[in-house]
C-alpha cells in the first residue's frame, strides 16, 4: 500500500473506535434527561448504557473471526453501517424499551468495527515503528473519544437545537458513519481472507450466552443485588465459559478452526496486559460515570458546565499522550507506571475535597492532572498487548483485548458503580467509598505494569 494511502487508511478505521467509544459515555449527561423524557425508572435509564456494553463485549471476539472469514474490509463497513442505522433508530426511538432494545443492537455493530480496525492497522503497519506509532494513535483517540464523550453529551443536552436535543447524542453519528462507510468502499484494501476450515457456530453460540447471562447479570446487580436471577446468570456464565474453554482447547489441539484459538494465551506478556486492562478500565470508566453524577446532583453543577470542566481532562490526556509516543522506546513501561501514579495522586486529592460544594474550583486542576496521567497510560496498552502477538492471531488478540476493555467497563460500573449509588442512599460520602475503591484498582494496575516490566528484562524480543 502507498505510503499516502497507509496513513489514510488509518484516518477511516480510526472513526470506528472514535464513534464506538463516545458513544459508550456521551450517555452519561443526558441520562437524567431521557429519565424524564420516557417517565421511566433508574434501573431503566441505567440499561441504556450497560444494554450498549452488552451486545459490544459479547460479539467482539466473534466480530473479530467474521473478519478472519469474510474479509476484514467487507465486515468493517457492515458493522459501520449496521451502527450507523442502529443509532438513527436510537434517536428516534419512541419508547424506553425501543431505546434499550437498538442500544443492544448498535453495541453489536460496534463489536463488528473494532476488531477489523485493530487487525487492519497490525496488518497494514509492518514495519514496527510505524506500527508503534499507528496503535499508540488508536490509544489515543479511545482517550479523546472517553472526554468528548462526556463534553458532547452535556453540550446536546444544553443546546435545544431541536425539541428534544437530546436525541443529537445518537443522530450526530449518522452523518460521519455514512461519509466512512463511503470512504471505506474507496480507499481500503481487503486482506487475505482465512481459507479452509469453517466458522465455529458452536464456539459462537456458546460465548455469546455465556458473556450474555455474565454481563447482563452484572448490569442486574446495581437494582436487585444479589438476587436468585442475579446468582443464577452468573453460575450459568460460569458453566459455560468453562465448556466453552475446554471445546475451543480441543478444537485447537486438532486445528479444527477454533473461534478461539488458545494457543494465544501462552504469551504471558499478552496475559498480563489483559490484567492491566481489566483493572485500568474498571476505574477509569466508572470514574466518569460517578464524577458525571457527583457534579450535578452533588456539586449542583448544570450538565453543560459539569461537561466542560472534562475538557481540562483532554487537554491533560492530548499533551502527555504526544509526548509519551516520543518517550515510550527510550523509558517503556516505567513511563506508564509515573502514569498511574499520577492519576492515583489526582483521585486521593478529589477524595479528600470534592465532596464539598465550596471546592468545585479546584476540578480542573484535579481533571488536569488525571489526564495527564491516562494519557501517558491509555494510548500504550494495546500496543503492549499486541506487541509478541503473530499477524496470524491479531484479528482475535484485538478481539479478545477488546473483549476485556468492555467487560471491565461493565464490571466496573456494577461494582463500583453500585457501591457508590448504595452508599448515597445511606447517606454516606458515597464519592470518597467509590473513588478509594477506583484507587485500588490502580494500584493493581500499577502491580501488573511492573510485573510486565520485568517479564520484557527477561524476554526483550
Amino acid at each position: 500500500m502507498k505510503e499516502t494511502n497507509k496513513w489514510l487508511a488509518l484516518i477511516i478505521v480510526l472513526v470506528a473506535p472514535l464513534l464506538s467509544v463516545i458513544d459508550v459515555y456521551i450517555v452519561n449527561m443526558a441520562l437524567p434527561e431521557i429519565k424524564q423524557q420516557y417517565l421511566t425508572s433508574d434501573s431503566n435509564t441505567e440499561l441504556v448504557i450497560s444494554s450498549y456494553l452488552l451486545g459490544y463485549c459479547v460479539f467482539l471476539v466473534t466480530g473479530g473471526r467474521a473478519g478472519d472469514f469474510f474479509g476484514r474490509k467487507k465486515i468493517f463497513i457492515i458493522g459501520m453501517l449496521s451502527f450507523t442505522i442502529t443509532s438513527a433508530l436510537c434517536g428516534y426511538a419512541d419508547t424506553i424499551f425501543q431505546l434499550i432494545l437498538f442500544r443492544f443492537f448498535q453495541g453489536v455493530a460496534a463489536a463488528f468495527m473494532i476488531p477489523q480496525t485493530l487487525t487492519i492497522i497490525q496488518v497494514t503497519f509492518r514495519e514496527a515503528k510505524e506500527r508503534n506509532l499507528a496503535f499508540g494513535y488508536f490509544g489515543i483517540t479511545l482517550g479523546i473519544a472517553s472526554i468528548l464523550g462526556q463534553f458532547l453529551g452535556g453540550y446536546f443536552v444544553a443546546h435545544h437545537y431541536i425539541e428534544e436535543s437530546w436525541r443529537l447524542i445518537f443522530l450526530i453519528n449518522v452523518p460521519f458513519g455514512l461519509v466512512t462507510v463511503v470512504l471505506s468502499f474507496f480507499f481500503l484494501q481487503e486482506t487475505s481472507l482465512h481459507r479452509g476450515g469453517k466458522f465455529d457456530l458452536l464456539g459462537v453460540l456458546l460465548l455469546t450466552i455465556a458473556l450474555g447471562s455474565l454481563i447482563y447479570g452484572l448490569t442486574l446487580i446495581p437494582e436487585q443485588g444479589f438476587s436468585i436471577l442475579v446468582l443464577l446468570l452468573l453460575f450459568l456464565s460460569g458453566i459455560l465459559l468453562y465448556v466453552f474453554w475446554k471445546n475451543q482447547k480441543r478444537k485447537t489441539q486438532q486445528q479444527s478452526s477454533p473461534l478461539m484459538n488458545t494457543n494465544l494465551f501462552k504469551i504471558k506478556s499478552f496475559n498480563l496486559v489483559l490484567l492491566v486492562a481489566l483493572f485500568f478500565f474498571g476505574a477509569h470508566n466508572s470514574y466518569l460515570l460517578i464524577c458525571a453524577v457527583q457534579f450535578q446532583k452533588t456539586l449542583y453543577l448544570d450538565p453543560y458546565v459539569a461537561s466542560q470542566y472534562f475538557t481540562f481532562n483532554g487537554i491533560g490526556f492530548l499533551m502527555s499522550s504526544f509526548i509519551a509516543l516520543k518517550l515510550l522506546h527510550k523509558y517503556g513501561i516505567k513511563l506508564l507506571i509515573i502514569g498511574c501514579f499520577l492519576m492515583i495522586i489526582s483521585l486521593i486529592l478529589q477524595v479528600f475535597t470534592l465532596g464539598d460544594p465550596a471546592n468545585v474550583k479546584y476540578i480542573p486542576w484535579f481533571l488536569l492532572l488525571y489526564g495527564l496521567g491516562q494519557g501517558t497510560l491509555l494510548p500504550s496498552i494495546l500496543n503492549y498487548a499486541l506487541k509478541k502477538i503473530p499477524t496470524d492471531y491479531a484479528a482475535l488478540a484485538g478481539g479478545v483485548y477488546s473483549t476485556v476493555q468492555q467487560f471491565s467497563s461493565a464490571f466496573g460500573i456494577s461494582i463500583i458503580g453500585s457501591v457508590f449509588f448504595y452508599s448515597l442512599k445511606q447517606g454516606l460520602d458515597g464519592y470518597s467509598i467509590a473513588i478509594s475503591m477506583a484507587i485500588v484498582y490502580l494500584v493493581f494496575v500499577t502491580l501488573f505494569l511492573y510485573r510486565l516490566s520485568k517479564l520484557n528484562t527477561a524476554n526483550p524480543s
